[in-house]
């Protein structure tokens, strides 16, 4: 079993869902008019903001010298902004934190896009320059 969405059929255009293709069509004629049914939308993330994040912590790193890797900084940035869940123990206690995913599977565009801006906002902040600011150059 996958816990992965059924592939998308329809598309709003124009403010109604309109199908895919002449198959997606073909598919949903046969159902009876008046039948509902759930929906999950999709934001596909793009590969240029996950591109420009990757690089600004890499010129941060350079720049300042202050984490190991990518990914330590990547893992900081993720506890900074709260995308942690606790660990627990087998008596329930808390032992620690564990950073949720920012992968393209765990997060749509609008979600990610919120996430980087308050991670560049954050990462700015902690190494006193702007960490976009590459992106004029």
């Amino acid at each position: 079993m996958t816990d992965r969405a059924p592939r998308p059929i329809v598309r709003l255009s124009g403010g109604r869902l309109v199908p895919l293709s002449a198959w997606d069509a073909e598919e949903l004629a046969a159902f009876p008019d008046g039948m509902t049914f759930d929906m999950h939308h999709r934001n596909k993330r793009t590969l240029p903001l996950h591109r420009t994040y990757w690089q600004a912590l890499t010129k941060a790193i350079e720049a300042t010298g202050r984490w190991q890797s990518r990914e330590a900084l990547h893992t900081a940035l993720k506890v900074r902004m709260g995308l942690v869940e606790p660990i627990y123990d087998l008596r329930g206690n808390v032992t620690g934190m564990q950073p949720h995913s920012t992968a393209f599977a765990a997060m749509d565009q609008g979600q990610f896009k919120a996430y980087f801006d308050g991670a560049m906002a954050a990462l700015s902040e902690a190494v006193g320059y702007d960490v976009l600011a590459f992106l004029n150059e």
